[in-house]
Order: structure tokens, then C-alpha cells, then sequence
């Protein structure tokens, strides 16, 4: 270990233990459809399948039954989240059965059980946190401290209500097997990904080419392949191996195109489009459902082309980011929510260094004999290069004043610096989100951790010097751009006629955003 990550390990800690307390400190704030009968919200979604897993016979789960009103709140999630579900129900029973009793427990919302329901999100997130600590170079303070304040997945988890963290904790811990050569451990903990959440589907197309970009015209390569085909087959068996019998039902309940192109107000290109398009009342479901299909596969496979010509792992995460914005811009039924598959992702490119460093040969990702049980033969992307051997884009990176390591206020190695269009998009992501924290009662949370960030942010910009003024000013415009929007909310109403004119223009304000860091990544990786 050189001399500058062993100044700056001892605070990967500190800061891993502020982002859980932070999160602590959301789950003191509102949740979904607190005190809102009938159907309440997300929060009393997750408790009601705790309530069927524990109650209704597994056959059923999915199935609308007597004792399974699917109109409220059935499952729409793959098997491992109804088992979880199971899990978790199982754990609030021991502790007080009145938690999830068939039909009487709905609107459950006292103290103790939220208590019992945060905390089990707490507990989920130890499959979403280390790793991301872990894959940020422990070199890197800056981006170490911006990764523990980032505001978007607590307030959604913590705040909210959801368990994403495990997820995307999978989808992460993926990522971490597969940089450190473990194909087989990746390719599983990636399925599991799939088998928690179908959202995780936007990342599906780069751990594909990932995989099979650099093993396809070898024998090894092709015998690798087939061994990680029976991983995921052997996976996804473990899990649907119950549900046999009713897949049709479980499939329907995932995929639920009955339910329109989109839902509220979310800065998508669809929603984006309506403002002045009813595509919605203009053409037929199926044909929308064909033209985002189409569109999405258009707007990804430039990425996964480039990715599978060249499998390295800095081109492997451009990759997730750029499928999984795809993804959310174009797809059918996009939720707000979502906008955290791809932000998870563009967390790793946080370090300045994982954006801009260029491999120097294709053979990061080889196939060897070893793959699964010799992580010493694969490449290290945050292994320090000389510092005379480090490129940087003129597109955002921010460039350290000064490289001696005894000056506490400059950044360590050229490693030690954050991308501003990564943390621009942590911003706006949590920005698009609004709307929906909003209605759950979360606005103080919302400014305390957007506050917070902003301020970390703003101390790391101001110890570093950039390469481009004009990317800054944009930066700055753009944040003026959400306290206008902000303040124009609070105080001047809607017009009658245009009820939702604030959540539109919000949708509007970021999805051009959104439009503008795709076509950054895309670059980005093209010109890598």
C-alpha cells in the first residue's frame, strides 16, 4: 500500500459509519402514505407481503385469491423479494403476530413496528454500503466523503420505504466479484439481482458483454462461458423452482404493461414527450410498448457494442451507467424511483480517476485458467500509475492544486479527485425525486441531506482547481435552475388548470438533465 492510502484508509470507516447514521436519522421522518387510508403506500406494501408470505400458502402468492386481494398491494416483484418478504414477516411475527395477521393488520403503522420495519432495512443495507466503500479508492477522500452523503437511495429507502439496497447491494457486490475475478460468484450475485428486482434488467446487456466480449473466440473462453450459463440457469432455478406451477401468474405480476407508458410525473423522455404529445391517448398500448422497446434498445446497444470490442472494467461501468440511463429514458412504465439503478452505478465513477483512466491493453477482463480462484491475474483499475502516466478529459475532472501529501487541503495523487458530472447527477437525480418526497412529508429531510451534500460538495470544488470554468458554470446555473423551481413552488400556487405544473416542470427540468449526462457518458466511454 503506498504512502497516501495509508494516510487516508483510517477514514473509510468514520465515513462508512456516517452514511448508516445519516440514514439513521432519516428513518426518524415520515414514511409512504403515513396516516393515508385506504391503501396508504409503499410502506404498508411491504408490510402487507410480509402479511400474505407469512399467511397465504405459497401457490398463491402471486394469485388473486380469497385471501389474496391483488388490488391491494399484491406482488409485483420476483421470487427472492417474496421471500425476503417471508423473511422479514416471519422476524415481526416472533416479535408481535398482530404485526402481520391476514386482513386486521393492514394500515398497520404503530411505533414499535416501525421501528421493527426500519431497522430491517438497516440491516439490508450491509449488502449495499461496504461495497460501494469498497469500490471507491480508499485514496480518495473526496469521493469517499461525497459517497457518504449522497441523498438519493436513503431518503427513498430510509425515507420512503423500499429495501432497493439490496438490489443494488447485489448488483454492487457483482461488480466487486467480477473486478476482482470472480466470474462465477459475479454472475450469481448479478442473477440473484435480477431475481430480487426486474428493474435490475437495465444493467443485464453490459454484465453480458462484459463476460462474453473477451472469451467468445477462445475455447477456454466459450468453456467459461457455458460454466456461467449454468451458474445463472442453476440461480434463477433455486428461485422460480417453487413457483413452476403458477410462472404465468409471477410473470404477469412483474411485467405489467396494463399499467400505462408512466406513472405521475418522472423525467423520462415519454413523460417529457406528453407535455405536448398525448402519445398516450393518440396510439395503442402495444404499439407504445414496441416504440419504447425499440427506442431503449437504440439508445443502449452503442454502449454494449463498445463494451464487447473492448471489455475493460472502466468501459464495464461506463457501460452499466449509460444501459441503465438508457433504460430509464426510454423504457415503458418508469417509476421516479428508478433513476436509482442508474445513479448507483455512476457512484462508482464518483473518483475522477475511475472516469478517465485509460487501460493499456484489451486483456483487463482475459479469460485465464484461474478466474474464479486467482484474483492476482486480473487487472486492478485503482492500482496508482505514475502520476506522469495519468490522462485527464477536459470534461469535468477536477484536477488537484497541489500533489504533496503533507498538505492536508490538497488531494493526494491525481487519483484523489471527483468528477463533477457524476456528483451534478447524484444532484439532480435527488432533485427529480422531489415531487414524490413531497407528498410523503419528507421535505426536511430532503433539504437537510441535499443541503449537506451541497455542502461537502462545495468544500471539495473550492479545494480543487478546474480544468474547465465553463462545466463549473453550468453546474452552478444548473443548481440556481432547482432553487428557482424550488422557491417558485412554495410561493406561488398552481394555476387552476394546471394543477401539477410544479411536479411537470420539475420532470421537464430534469430530464433534460438526464438527456444531457447520457450523452456525457456515452462520450465518455467512446472516446475512452
Amino acid at each position: 500500500m503506498t504512502a497516501p492510502d495509508s494516510h487516508y484508509h483510517e477514514y473509510t470507516i468514520p465515513l462508512l459509519l456516517l452514511a448508516l447514521y445519516i440514514r439513521i436519522c432519516i428513518s426518524f421522518a415520515p414514511h409512504s402514505g403515513y396516516q393515508d387510508p385506504p391503501t396508504f403506500g409503499d410502506y404498508e406494501a411491504q408490510r402487507h407481503w410480509q402479511e400474505v408470505t407469512v399467511n397465504v400458502p405459497l401457490v398463491d402468492w402471486y394469485r388473486n385469491t380469497s385471501s389474496n386481494n391483488l388490488s391491494y398491494w399484491g406482488l409485483d416483484y420476483p421470487p427472492l423479494t417474496a421471500f425476503h418478504s417471508q423473511a422479514v414477516g416471519w422476524v415481526g411475527h416472533s416479535i408481535n403476530s398482530s404485526w402481520v395477521e391476514l386482513y386486521s393488520s393492514r394500515g398497520e403503522e404503530s411505533y414499535p413496528h416501525k421501528v421493527f420495519m426500519r431497522a430491517s432495512v438497516l440491516v439490508a443495507e450491509l449488502l449495499h454500503l461496504p461495497p460501494l466503500f469498497l469500490l471507491t479508492p480508499s485514496s480518495n477522500l473526496p469521493a469517499l466523503a461525497l459517497l457518504a452523503v449522497t441523498p438519493a437511495q436513503p431518503l427513498i429507502d430510509h425515507g420512503h420505504f423500499q429495501y432497493n439496497c439490496i438490489s443494488l447491494g447485489l448488483t454492487v457486490l457483482a461488480v466487486l466479484a467480477l473486478r476482482g475475478g470472480r466470474l462465477y460468484s459475479g454472475s450469481c450475485l448479478f442473477s440473484l439481482a435480477l431475481n430480487y428486482k426486474q428493474m435490475s434488467l437495465y444493467h443485464a446487456l453490459p454484465f453480458f458483454f462484459y463476460i462474453l466480449g473477451p472469451r467468445y473466440n477462445s475455447w477456454r473462453g466459450i468453456t467459461e462461458i457455458i460454466r456461467v450459463g449454468m451458474v445463472v440457469i442453476l440461480t434463477f432455478a433455486l428461485c422460480w423452482l417453487p413457483f413452476l406451477s403458477v410462472a404465468d401468474h409471477v410473470i404477469m405480476r412483474m411485467f405489467p404493461f396494463n399499467r400505462g407508458l408512466f406513472e405521475d410525473k418522472v423525467a423520462t423522455f415519454w413523460c417529457s414527450l406528453s407535455v405536448v404529445l398525448k402519445v398516450r391517448e393518440m396510439f395503442e398500448r402495444v404499439t407504445l410498448v414496441r416504440a419504447a422497446l425499440f427506442l431503449t434498445l437504440i439508445a443502449v446497444l452503442p454502449s454494449q457494442i463498445l463494451l464487447f470490442r473492448k471489455a475493460t472494467p472502466q468501459k464495464f461501468l461506463l457501460a452499466l451507467t449509460n444501459s441503465a440511463l438508457g433504460f430509464f429514458l426510454f423504457s415503458f412504465h418508469v417509476h421516479e424511483k428508478t433513476v436509482l439503478i442508474p445513479l448507483t452505478t455512476a457512484v462508482l465513477l464518483l473518483s475522477a480517476s475511475e472516469m478517465h483512466k485509460h487501460s493499456n491493453t484489451e486483456t483487463d477482463n482475459d479469460p485465464s485458467p484461474h478466474t474464479e480462484t486467482d484474483s492476482d491475474t486480473q487487472t486492478d483499475i485503482h492500482h496508482s500509475t505514475p502520476p506522469d502516466k495519468k490522462h485527464t478529459k477536459p470534461g469535468g475532472c477536477m484536477a488537484p492544486t497541489d500533489t504533496d501529501p503533507t498538505k492536508p487541503s490538497a488531494s493526494l495523487t491525481k487519483e484523489a479527485t471527483i468528477s463533477l458530472p457524476v456528483a451534478w447527477f447524484i444532484l439532480i437525480a435527488t432533485f427529480s425525486m422531489y415531487p414524490l418526497l413531497e407528498r410523503d412529508g419528507l421535505c426536511v429531510m430532503y433539504v437537510a441531506s441535499t443541503g449537506l451534500y451541497l455542502s461537502v460538495l462545495h468544500v471539495i470544488l473550492r479545494n480543487q482547481e478546474t480544468r474547465n470554468p465553463l462545466l463549473l458554470l453550468l453546474f452552478r446555473v444548473s443548481v440556481v435552475g432547482c432553487l428557482v423551481l424550488h422557491g417558485m413552488e412554495l410561493s406561488i400556487p398552481p394555476p387552476q388548470r394546471y394543477p401539477f405544473l410544479y411536479p411537470t416542470l420539475n420532470a421537464l427540468y430534469s430530464a433534460a438533465h438526464f438527456a444531457a449526462f447520457f450523452c456525457y457518458f456515452n462520450y465518455l466511454q467512446i472516446t475512452d
